[in-house]
């Protein structure tokens, strides 16, 4: 690709993750996209990206790629020295991400735009549906698995609860003002996240797991 080519896709993923950020990503136009991101050609964001969705693809890889290999290491080295408690696995969800925190190349608005799309928005882009497909996030989902209670990994999908609320935790820090140690915040999460993977599941939630169960086999029955 060009070099001016990538200057322009560059400065529209700059400018789509800030507004995306500050107003949502389904508030701003992608001809305010466009405008801002300095293009005259009305076409440009369309030429690159084709539509929104593959605008908001683009700025998940962006910075997917950083945080995919951060997590790669911290479950290499936790194979390495037999690391295999909730806590050491909740450190590998959260501390790759959180490094976002001080990255300034659109790190902070990276961490609000996809606490926006996993709190609510759903386009055609599932950003948790995307970052799950990513090397290492697969890898700790299967590696934290044998960890956690059966029925919390199915069908509570504690793992997905944990993922979702380490994103809006990190989005929340990334709207304030920029803070010279994250250090406390981070430990804090990853206790909260390590509690999540390990919440007891309760008799009144067995019991109506058994109870819906039940209804979906009687559906499941009566269409047969």
């Amino acid at each position: 690709m060009p070099r001016n080519a990538e200057d322009t896709r560059a400065r529209i993923i700059q400018a789509a993750e800030r507004l995306f950020a500050e107003r949502g990503v389904d508030a701003v136009s992608l001809r305010e996209i466009n405008r801002e991101a300095g293009q005259r050609n009305a076409t440009a964001l369309q030429y690159h990206f084709t539509d929104r969705q593959g605008l908001i693809r683009s700025i998940l890889m962006k910075h997917d790629v950083m945080v995919d290999e951060s997590r790669n290491q911290l479950l290499d080295e936790m194979e390495k020295k037999g690391q295999q408690s909730l806590y050491h696995f909740a450190a590998a969800l959260v501390l790759p991400a959180a490094k976002k925190l001080a990255d300034r190349d659109g790190g902070r608005a990276y961490l609000r735009v996809v606490a926006q799309l996993v709190s609510g928005y759903r386009p055609g882009v599932d950003p948790v549906e995307q970052i799950a497909t990513s090397e290492s996030l697969n890898r700790w989902r299967v590696s934290v698995a044998p960890e956690m209670s059966s029925i919390a990994v199915t069908p509570l999908h504690s793992r997905f609860t944990a993922t979702r609320i380490m994103f809006v935790e990190l989005a929340r820090r990334a709207e304030s003002p920029r803070r010279k140690d994250d250090r406390l915040f981070t430990s804090h999460l990853i206790d909260l996240v390590t509690a999540l993977l390990g919440a007891p599941v309760s008799d009144r939630t067995r019991v109506l797991l058994k109870e819906r169960q039940k209804g979906l086999n009687e559906v499941f029955v009566s269409r047969g």
